[in-house]
C-alpha cells in the first residue's frame, strides 16, 4: 500500500486533475481508436488530393481534345493530315512508307 501511495505522490498534480485525464483519454480515442480517427482522416485527405490532381489532368486533356476537334471540323488541311497519320489514307499516286521502331518484347 505504501508503494502505491509513494508512486501516487510522485505524479505531478496536473496529471491528477480529472479534466486533464478525461481530455487526454478523449484525444487518444479520437486520434487512434475511433472509426473516423486522425490517421484514417489523413489517408483520405491524401487520396482526395491525388484524385483532384487526376481530375485536373483529365480536364486539361478534355480541353486539348476539344481544341483538336474544333480544328478538325473547321480546317480541311488539318482533317487530311489527321486521316493520313491515323488511318494511313493516301492520295492517288502516293506511296506510304511505315517506319516502326523495334520494341524489346
Amino acid at each position: 500500500m505504501l508503494k502505491i501511495k509513494d508512486l501516487y505522490s510522485k505524479i505531478p498534480e496536473i496529471f491528477k486533475n480529472k479534466f486533464f485525464v478525461v481530455g487526454f483519454l478523449f484525444l487518444v480515442w479520437i486520434s487512434f481508436l475511433d472509426e473516423n480517427n486522425l490517421v484514417l482522416l489523413n489517408e483520405r485527405i491524401n487520396e482526395l488530393n491525388k484524385k483532384e490532381e487526376t481530375i485536373d489532368s483529365l480536364l486539361l486533356e478534355i480541353s486539348e481534345m476539344e481544341d483538336r476537334l474544333e480544328r478538325l471540323n473547321n480546317n480541311q488541311d488539318e482533317l487530311e493530315r489527321f486521316a493520313r497519320e491515323n488511318f494511313l489514307m493516301k492520295k492517288d499516286g502516293e506511296d506510304i512508307i511505315l517506319i516502326r521502331e523495334k520494341t524489346d518484347e
